[in-house]
């Protein structure tokens, strides 16, 4: 008797997902959720998650760039702009729509990314260093000024004036320059490094001359008084002869 040859029932997996990889791709392109894609599927999410374990091609094909690939590689120039122009990390990360933590996160994973950052924000910080300076030291500068001038037959015309002027040293950015520069010499605020256990033997020391000094005085008192000792000698009244 011959046995029925038993016919292998397919998976779902065969189903509804090999036939179906393309569309999934480009799912994963549109920003579809893994829910989003079970539903079309027609699978539940824990059975997409437990074929993405046991296909690979599948796992690979599931997964989807970092926002630093799809937010921030994209705009690279931009940023090194807004470093430029002073904006914050925080005001950075707003226009990127990643969370601050995101931002810290690719800085230490991407050397690159981090060095842009650095280079952009240098530029800026050297510029202002450079007018504080300027500011802090005086500097001459050309004022230009519009003129419209009425001859006696009432016909305008315009004049530019230029004038040269200086803006003496201010004293406030002279001030600021040099504590920051110079911290050692200018700085208002002085460390002071106490010894405390220098003092405690001090006061030790001091504790001790002054027992010893206490000691001696009531000692040459005592002496002062015993010297007083009444040794039988009477001097003879003058009224007698």
């Amino acid at each position: 008797m011959n046995r029925e040859k038993k016919v292998k029932k397919p998976t779902k997996y065969e189903l509804n997902v090999e036939p179906r990889l393309d569309e999934i791709k480009q799912w994963i392109k549109d920003g579809l959720t893994d829910n989003e894609i079970a539903a079309r599927l027609d699978i539940h999410i824990t059975t997409l998650y437990e074929y993405e374990n046991k296909h690979p091609k599948f796992s690979k094909m599931m997964e989807r760039p970092s926002k630093f690939e799809t937010h921030v590689l994209p705009r690279l120039t931009e940023i090194q702009e807004w470093c430029q122009e002073g904006l914050t990390n925080e005001q950075m990360c707003e226009k990127l729509g990643i969370a601050p933590a995101s931002w810290y996160e690719y800085a230490s994973k991407h050397p690159m990314f981090a060095e842009l950052i650095n280079w952009g924000k240098s530029v800026t910080i050297a510029r202002v260093e450079n007018s504080l300076l300027k500011t802090a030291m005086g500097y001459e500068y050309e004022e230009i000024k519009t003129i419209v001038e009425e001859d006696k037959n009432g016909k305008k015309r315009t004049r530019i004036e230029k004038v040269k002027r200086h803006q003496p040293p201010n004293p406030t950015a002279m001030i600021f320059y040099l504590k920051n520069r110079a911290p050692n010499e200018w700085n208002d605020r002085r460390e002071i490094v106490v010894d405390t256990k220098a003092l405690e033997q001090q006061r030790k020391q001091l504790f001790l001359d002054m027992i010893e000094a206490d000691v001696i005085e009531a000692e040459g008192e005592m002496l002062e008084e015993s010297v007083a000792v009444d040794d039988g000698f009477e001097e003879p009244d003058e009224d007698v002869q």
